[in-house]
């Protein structure tokens, strides 16, 4: 299971209601998080989450909103004795503006900051996929690692209890039993993991449709309620969302990056659901969990 806390689901600058984008998905031994806007350290502290914790983040744009929150989480870990590397991902100039920083700062981590171009370990994947911002952008598709498991009852229906039989057949090998060959793939049941995808700030794109086939959640730049206005600042109207959401068709699509122009959230459900049945509105601090 994959656990998704919305930490902030505004855009552009903080309101009463949403904070700056920042999003923790969190599975048993892993824990992420996509894009730091301002003050995201502040939610950890304030909500009891640990950012000593983190194996990855991922950053999907150079905009303030998505990692101006990035140096003084990264300071505070070091403040914490963080010490195992810590994997980001993220546009090109990432890692010019954070050791620019630094240096401007004063400061140096003692653990290692690994930049990589994909993730992979703890049964979970990561890869990036190119958005349509206005400016160079990506998007993060995290994906369980697929579930082999035995089909027990057949076996048991042809008398096979031997555990190290079991243990050989689900491990990949064809073993001889009682004179018969069991071939491994005749006893194995695989079944694909849970996959979310979150595109940051972004115009419908094709890009986005192939990544998130298949997807459990979507979690999609929904800035405007219908503003042409989505479309010279590189955003995203709940009904385009909604649309990707359909031509995906995704198991939930929650609607983020909320202008501070719409302080309800309903008319924007409202909207989505006229194309796409399946849609939450986050608030931030709340949680799905991913099966």
């Amino acid at each position: 299971m994959i656990k998704v806390y919305f930490l902030g689901t505004g855009g552009g600058m903080p309101s009463k209601n949403r904070r700056l984008p920042a999003f923790l998905m969190k599975r048993e031994g892993f824990s992420a998080l996509f894009d730091c806007g301002e003050g995201t350290q502040y939610t950890f502290t304030e909500y009891g989450l640990s950012s000593v914790s983190l194996d990855l983040i991922g950053i999907t744009h150079m905009h303030g909103d998505h990692v101006l929150g990035l140096i003084g989480l990264i300071e505070s870990m070091g403040m914490l004795d963080r010490k195992k590397p810590l994997n980001i991902m993220g546009p090109k100039r990432l890692k010019e503006f954070l050791y620019a920083s630094f240096e401007m700062s004063h400061f140096r981590p003692k653990f290692e900051l690994r930049f990589i171009d994909e993730y992979k370990g703890n049964g979970i994947r990561v890869k990036k996929f190119e958005t349509c911002h206005t400016v160079t952008s990506q998007g993060y598709i995290l994906e369980e690692e697929e579930k082999v498991n035995l089909d027990v009852d057949r076996l048991k229906a042809i008398g096979v209890n031997d555990w190290n039989v079991l243990r050989k057949i689900k491990g990949g090998e064809d073993v001889t039993y009682e004179g018969r060959i069991l071939h491994h793939e005749d006893y194995i049941i695989k079944r694909s993991g849970s996959k979310v995808v979150y595109t940051g700030d972004t115009r419908p794109c094709e890009n986005t449709v192939n990544a998130s086939k298949g997807a459990a959640l979507l979690i999609h730049d929904s800035t405007f309620l219908d503003e042409p206005s989505a479309l010279t600042y590189g955003h995203s109207n709940v009904s385009e969302a909604a649309t990707i959401a359909q031509q995906s068709n995704v198991n939930l699509l929650a609607l983020t990056h909320i202008s501070a122009r719409y302080p309800e959230p309903e008319p924007l459900i409202q909207a989505a659901k006229k194309i796409f049945p399946r849609v939450t509105l986050p608030n931030d601090l709340s949680f799905i969990n991913v099966e």
